[in-house]
C-alpha cells in the first residue's frame, strides 16, 4: 500500500531506505538503471509493509527497482552500464598505451621423446 508520508519524514525514510546513497534533500536527483528515469526523492514510491516497516520504488509505473538500482543523476552513462559495485575486490590493473612485446618462454624439457 503506498503510504502518505509527511515531507520531514519522507526524508527520513529515504536515508533510512538507501544505504546505498546519501540523501541530503528531496530535491536530489537520482536516475534509474532499469528504467533510465530521472526523478527527485519528492516523487520516489514509498510503500508501507506489515509491522510498520517502508520499501522504497521507483516512481515509474510498472518499474519495480529500489535503491540498490538507482543512481545520482550526473553518473556517467558507463555507471549506469556497469555500476561500480560489480568490481568490488577486483584489483586495478595498469593498461600502457602501447602494448609491449613480450617473448613466450615454453620449456619443454618435460616432454619425453
Amino acid at each position: 500500500m503506498t503510504a502518505n508520508v509527511k515531507l520531514d519524514d519522507r526524508l527520513s525514510l529515504l536515508r533510512v531506505g538507501d544505504r546505498f546513497r546519501k540523501w541530503n534533500s528531496l530535491d536530489d536527483q537520482r536516475v534509474c538503471s532499469v528504467c533510465e528515469r530521472k526523478f527527485k526523492g519528492r516523487q520516489i514510491e514509498i510503500r508501507r509493509l506489515p509491522g510498520g516497516r517502508y520499501k522504497l520504488y521507483c516512481p515509474t509505473l510498472g518499474c519495480a527497482s529500489g535503491p540498490h538500482q538507482w543512481l545520482y543523476s550526473r553518473a556517467s552513462v558507463s555507471e549506469i552500464g556497469e555500476p561500480a559495485w560489480c568490481h568490488v575486490g577486483e584489483q586495478a590493473t595498469h593498461h600502457p598505451a602501447e602494448p609491449t612485446p613480450q617473448a613466450l618462454v615454453i620449456d619443454y624439457d618435460w616432454v619425453k621423446p
